[in-house]
């Protein structure tokens, strides 16, 4: 049987589609619930303290969107969190425009700095915390020297629709 590292940092899941708020750009039925709580399975903790940035319809922890109208909990620009948040967090599920384009054609917010707002959340984890970036493409480490690649989730979820790709950055103990 073949068996490697990359078998077991890699899943792929196929969950369906779509949840009941029908979100323009929302995750998939049970996504954000599984991804959780993947997130505390590789913590080992059941209790985590949780942030989830470019919230949109999700339910789950301190929620961040820049979008008034989706409710969130703190209403901000991803690239200064650290001047509206000052906790510190377990885990950080992100969720952001997949490109520019779509930043200012779906949801009417600027353009978006990859390494400004990863350096934002950076600040905001605990050591050993963990980021997770839920994009359409493999986006690469935000930092080397301060994170891991401890798991990616390509998750399917109907035909004639891209994949989606979940990727777990663990940050150093410091």
């Amino acid at each position: 049987m073949y068996n490697s590292k990359a078998q077991q940092k890699n899943l792929a899941w196929i969950l369906p589609r779509p949840k009941k708020d029908h979100y323009k750009g929302g995750m998939p039925l049970y996504c954000e619930e599984w991804l959780i709580t993947l997130a505390k399975e590789l913590l080992q903790k059941q209790d985590i303290k949780l942030l989830n940035l470019f919230c949109g319809m999700n339910s789950y922890g301190l929620r961040v969107d820049i979008k008034p109208e989706v409710k969130p909990d703190i209403c901000c620009d991803a690239h200064i969190l650290t001047q509206y948040i000052k906790d510190k967090f377990d885990v950080i599920l992100a969720d952001p425009p997949y490109s520019n384009e779509e930043a200012k054609q779906i949801y009417n917010t600027p353009a978006l700095h990859y390494k400004k707002w990863t350096f934002e959340c950076e600040q905001l984890l605990k050591p050993n915390g963990i980021l997770i970036v839920y994009h359409k493409y493999l986006m690469p480490n935000p930092n080397k020297k301060k994170f891991k690649i401890i798991k990616r989730v390509f998750i399917g979820s109907r035909v004639w629709h891209l994949p989606r790709i979940a990727i777990f950055f663990q940050k150093h103990i410091a």
